[in-house]
């Protein structure tokens, strides 16, 4: 998934004051100054000295920008909470630098990362299972994490990342075309949502569309949401069998490009092509109102605010179908997690800091900055998680367990390509959803 940018929220009042009351106890300096003894020494340099006696603890991130704040007031929150670590929290979003370093002997102490990005260093032997760690201080992690979220970041029977975000996807609706167009509700089947799209969709005396009604991008989503919400599966529960060539996707790619040859391979092409462009700017579309259905994350909804859309918009979960209503709201299941290098330097140090980041209410703090989902099992009912736009629909949604997580093979990265060109060949009517289907089950068999 490509990476958001998100502004980052205000956080809970009583943070802030909790923030600017640590470390003194309500004490002035002159309270705890202690009486001249003929040698100068003053508060600075007391913190100093403290400072000096905390073991340090180096901290990677993947973000950047406004969400590099919101981590970095997490960090300072830790390091205000205990005496023993400092955390120094350092930005860095090159893959590979990430990798060189837990090669090395220069690893920092503790990294978050996407979970597929965990299992592809768990599968390399580069990161300690943190489910080793949890087990030798008697540490529950299924009492506080969502299963899906333990299993996502898990390989073997070991679990190597301790998870912090959820990443799922759920359907934005235009309030305003809907009712334009005779409805007061949101779909409740692809069927359905068929139906209000080719109702919604708008094209000019050229037949240039100008809204469109089907959700066609992001193209992630159609690749994945679209297809899970007819039951088809580009991989079996085991998340190691592939299975490219199966009836869910056929029915999914068959209504596809049945919308698609109403206006034109070539016109949809065109939207589309401009409206990814424009993902997530001022320009994008659904902000403009000119598209129905948005099948995304929870972060929208906080850019169309920073962006100051007036769109009136809601959020569902993504229907299934007619014949599987069940599949409601099913979507991708990522987590954003810590986990330890091999070489750290500090695995003590790295641990304490791992369980805080994940568990307090520093966690809290964060997700809400950045507009991010819990993993963590008690902050699903949270008031304050569930009075950010929209999250209670996404919340709906993870209590479900229903999330579709990526295979934990080797290739995995050759087979979505595969699946990304395949299916474009079908979407730009270059062959038919049954030779694609077929071809691509050719292929997987090469992959390990």
């Amino acid at each position: 998934m490509k990476k958001r940018r998100i502004f980052c929220i205000l956080v809970l009042a009583m943070a802030i004051s909790a923030l600017t009351a640590c470390g003194r106890n309500g004490s002035s300096e002159a309270d705890t100054a202690p009486e001249s003894t003929g040698n100068t020494r003053n508060e600075s340099d007391d913190t100093t000295a403290a400072s000096k006696e905390k073991k340090k603890v180096v901290f990677w991130y993947s973000h950047t920008g406004d969400e590099a704040t919101c981590f970095e007031d997490a960090i300072k929150a830790y390091n205000e909470s205990q005496d023993k670590y400092e955390v120094e929290g350092l930005s860095v979003t090159d893959k590979q630098k990430i990798i060189v370093a837990i090669s090395g002997n220069e690893a920092p102490n503790v990294i978050e990362a996407s979970n597929q990005d965990i299992i592809s260093y768990a599968a390399n032997g580069l990161i300690e299972p943190v489910s080793d760690l949890a087990a030798a201080e008697n540490y529950s992690l299924t009492d506080r994490f969502a299963k899906q979220a333990l299993d996502a970041n898990t390989l073997n029977d070991k679990t190597y990342g301790i998870p912090l975000a959820s990443i799922i996807i759920q359907m934005f609706y235009n309030k305003d075309i809907l009712e334009e167009i005779g409805y007061s509700e949101p779909p409740k089947t692809m069927e359905e949502l068929y139906e209000m799209a080719v109702k919604a969709t708008e094209v000019d005396g050229n037949g240039t569309i100008t809204r469109l009604g089907y959700p066609l991008f992001p193209l992630a989503s159609a690749r994945q949401e679209l297809i899970y919400a007819f039951g088809g599966r580009w991989w079996a529960e085991d998340g190691l069998t592939l299975t490219p060539n199966n009836s869910g996707i056929l029915d999914s790619l068959n209504m596809n490009l049945k919308y698609r040859s109403l206006y034109g391979v070539g016109k949809v092409q065109e939207f589309v092509a401009t409206a990814n462009t424009n993902r997530y700017t001022e320009n994008d579309m659904f902000f403009a109102g000119k598209q129905l259905f948005r099948f995304d994350g929870p972060w929208l909804a906080a850019m169309i605010k920073n962006f100051n859309s007036d769109v009136n918009y809601g959020v569902a979960l993504i229907p299934g179908t007619e014949a599987n209503p069940e599949l409601e709201g099913t979507s991708r299941y990522e987590t954003n997690s810590l986990t330890i290098p091999v070489v750290a330097n500090e695995k003590e140090g790295a641990w304490d800091f791992a369980k805080y980041f994940t568990t307090s209410q520093a966690t809290k703090e964060l997700l809400i900055g950045i507009a991010n989902l819990p993993t963590q099992l008690s902050l699903y009912d949270d008031p304050d998680i569930l009075s950010q736009p929209n999250f209670d629909v996404f919340i709906e949604a993870l209590k479900m367990e229903n999330g579709i997580q990526y295979p934990k093979i080797e290739d995995l990265s050759k087979y979505t390509s595969l699946i990304e060109e395949y299916v474009d060949y079908a979407y730009n009517g270059m062959k038919t959803p049954e030779e694609v289907l077929k071809e691509l089950a050719e292929q997987a068999k090469l992959l390990k």
